[in-house]
């Protein structure tokens, strides 16, 4: 896969993980005072949480004192406080639904301190739901707190802690785009009316064969940079499983196409989409765990379609109904079409998506040979 550190002067350049300490992504010298950046988390909540949960505290004495809080309130808000001297910064979310169902969740805090903001956003992995708050005049971040918080705790002291349920926390100093956006590697090998070519290769116009409308023509083709850790681990599927001569690198909640007899006899379908995250068997598809930052590339169409990844079945970019929600789009990578009016809507998906469940009842016929699935 390709990383995104060497192509960019900007980015994740650290991240925590419990157990393990500071991470470092991308060595690079950054200034002391960062005037925008990102902060990534994921974290898991009990069902019905009941009580206060904190997930990243910091604070520092002195003349000039700094505090800097995040984590929910016992009202079901996701609170984020900022302090530097008299200066204050906060902004709150309203995470109660989440707080009733449950799950994974990643949280993402953006500050722009030279144009005024700050945008907090919640996405509820299982639930497939994303949530923003925006707030105004947010504080630079000290490089030494950044830094600090990548370290965690020193023992003895109780300048910067991590909560118990934050599975992995990553810095950045850009503006991450948030919402829909990444999909498999630049690398992977897509099929067009001129022949396979890879998906980095391909611009806004260009021509792609799909499996269910032909020839479609390319709306949007970018990148981003993720994180390698915790539900952003890559998923390698192994050629010739799935990939006739390439493995395949997809991010974990990207959706293959999935035929055969064990699909027709256990859901009447023809094909069914399934996260490739569902497919991770330990053989054919398997989920490396090397902390890094990774390029991720995205092809939107016109509508939601089947691409052809040298013989693999695997969905276009799907915006879903993102089109209605402006504000929502405009922090996302597609925000020049939110812009122009050009971003599509994707109404329904263009074929039935699995549930977990139902995957690991396909997986289950699969493993004991009762049913040949093909990708």
């Amino acid at each position: 896969m390709q990383t995104a550190t060497a192509q960019t002067h900007t980015g994740w350049f650290a991240a925590h993980l419990p157990g393990e300490g500071a991470i470092t992504l991308a060595p690079r010298a950054l200034p002391a005072q960062l005037p925008q950046g990102s902060m990534m988390l994921e974290f898991t909540l009990m069902r019905g949480e009941p009580e206060l949960l904190p997930l990243v505290h910091l604070s520092r004495a002195g003349p000039q004192p700094r505090f800097f809080s995040l984590g929910f309130t016992a009202q079901g808000q996701i609170t984020l406080l900022q302090r530097h001297g008299a200066a204050f910064h906060s902004i709150s979310l309203d995470a109660t639904d989440a707080m009733i169902a449950g799950g994974r969740m990643r949280l993402i805090w953006r500050w722009d301190a030279t144009h005024g903001e700050s945008l907090l956003t919640l996405e509820a992995l299982d639930a497939g739901t994303l949530r923003q708050r925006a707030g105004s005049a947010p504080l630079p971040m000290p490089r030494d707190d950044l830094l600090t918080l990548a370290t965690g705790a020193a023992p003895g002291t109780e300048a910067a802690r991590i909560g118990p349920r934050v599975d992995w926390l990553a810095l950045g100093d850009h503006l991450h785009p948030l919402g829909p956006a990444a999909c498999f590697a630049p690398s992977t090998p897509l099929e067009t009316p001129y022949g396979l070519r890879p998906a980095g290769s391909l611009r806004a116009g260009d021509w792609v064969q799909t499996v269910d409308a032909g020839v479609q023509q390319v709306v949007w083709s970018g990148r981003i940079s993720l994180p390698a850790l915790g539900n952003l681990r890559p998923v390698r599927l192994s050629a010739p499983s799935f990939g006739q001569t390439h493995d395949l690198w997809l991010l974990p909640q990207h959706r293959i196409a999935l035929s055969g007899p064990a699909v027709e006899y256990i859901f009447g379908e023809d094909e069914v989409l399934v996260e490739a995250r569902h497919l991770v068997d330990g053989c054919s598809a398997l989920q490396p765990d090397r902390p890094n930052v990774l390029g991720w590339h995205g092809i939107l169409l016109a509508d939601h379609h089947l691409l052809i990844a040298d013989g693999c079945r695997i969905e276009s970019l799907n915006a879903g109904r993102l089109a209605r929600q402006p504000a929502l789009a405009a922090t996302t990578a597609l925000a020049d079409l939110a812009r122009t009016g050009t971003l599509p809507e994707h109404r329904h998906p263009v074929r039935r998506v699995l549930s977990g469940y139902e995957t690991m009842t396909l997986a289950s016929v699969r493993a004991q040979g009762r049913g040949p699935v093909a990708a």
